[in-house]
């Protein structure tokens, strides 16, 4: 005989169906207890402020003293906001200066209510008659002062405000002595035979001589000397100044120290150069017009002058009639023997002289 099947186990199934049901219930739990336990909000209350404002307070305005009047005295009126400190009314109060809103030199004038007041008062004695009333008459306007002219100052020269002689020595003892100035401080001379080299110690360095006798030193500069020739070179003394240190500069880097001290010294004169610039301040051309009797000298001069005479910016009126900017270049260089103050052993100094022109 065929055996049958056995039948088939439902435990599994609810055993299944019971662990759903468990863990459903134990879900619904969990979510009630995290319902109850959860914070909740305080109820918010709604509370109405209502802000009263506070009560007006009646500010009467304390009465001011102004100048008497000429009325005789009455009883004051009841809302008096000035008062007089002979009578107790007034047809027209005058603040005095110094009060709060009085400013000198101004009145501010009120009309009071006088003439009404008066009438009923005049009504009840007309046994003695009150004589009228005076008319305030109005005041005249302060008229602005005219305006007052200015006066012209006096432009004070140095001259103004220098001591005389006298008053000097009479305050502190002494009479004023002139300053020293050395001949390297003076004016440029006109006649350069005149001048004198070696009118500073040794490394002190080149110097501008200015037409007003004012040396400007140089320091980086060789020992010498820069001066102006004419006047046309001092009334443009500012441009050729630039090209005239620029030129004295060169003198050095061009081979001026690396001459003998016996060629120097066999300089007869001054070398002349004339250099041309055009109106925008470039170089042209240089032209040797006198020897120093060195042709090495004047070979070391013009190279200066051919790389030094030039300026960026050179004013109109320093224009020659040919539209051409025009320098005369005269320098001459000395040199002789001295000591040296550390070691004692004998050097030599020189000494360069640039004199600048224009024509």
């Amino acid at each position: 005989m065929a055996k049958r099947p056995p039948p088939p186990q439902r435990t599994n199934n609810y055993e299944r169906t019971g662990l759903v049901i468990s863990l459903l219930l134990h879900i619904v739990l969990l979510l009630v207890i995290v319902n109850s336990n959860a914070p909740h909000p305080p109820a918010v209350t709604t509370i109405t402020v209502t802000i009263e404002p506070p009560p007006a307070k009646s500010v009467r305005q304390q009465p001011q003293i102004v100048s008497p009047s000429d009325q005789p005295s009455t009883k004051p009126p009841e809302n008096a906001t000035k008062l007089s400190d002979k009578d107790s009314q007034t047809d027209v109060e005058r603040i005095r200066r110094g009060d709060n809103g009085g400013v000198p030199g101004e009145r501010s004038r009120t009309e009071s209510k006088s003439s009404e007041q008066q009438k009923p008062a005049q009504a009840q004695k007309p046994s003695q008659p009150q004589p009228p009333p005076k008319e305030a008459q109005p005041e005249k306007a302060p008229q602005p002062e005219q305006a007052k002219q200015p006066t012209q100052k006096r432009e004070l020269n140095v001259k103004d405000l220098t001591l005389d002689k006298s008053t000097l020595a009479m305050k502190f003892g002494t009479t004023p002595k002139p300053a020293a100035s050395s001949k390297s401080a003076q004016s440029a001379p006109q006649n350069l035979s005149e001048y004198q080299a070696f009118s500073r110690p040794p490394g002190s360095g080149a110097a501008f001589l200015g037409n007003a006798g004012i040396s400007d030193h140089l320091p980086n500069l060789p020992d010498g000397d820069i001066t102006l020739l004419n006047a046309k070179a001092n009334i443009y003394a500012s441009f050729v100044r630039r090209v005239a240190i620029q030129v004295f500069t060169q003198l050095r880097s061009q081979g001026w120290e690396r001459l003998s001290g016996q060629q120097i010294r066999q300089l007869s004169g001054f070398t002349t150069i004339e250099a041309v610039l055009s109106p925008d301040g470039k170089f042209i051309r240089a032209e040797l017009l006198d020897s120093s009797g060195s042709d090495a000298f004047d070979g070391v001069v013009r190279l200066s002058v051919t790389n030094g005479a030039r300026d960026p910016n050179p004013p109109e009126g320093a224009r020659a009639k040919d539209g051409l900017i025009h320098f005369i270049f005269k320098a001459r260089s000395w040199s002789q023997f001295g000591v040296n103050r550390v070691s004692g052993a004998p050097v030599e100094q020189r000494w360069l002289l640039l004199a600048t022109g224009l024509e």
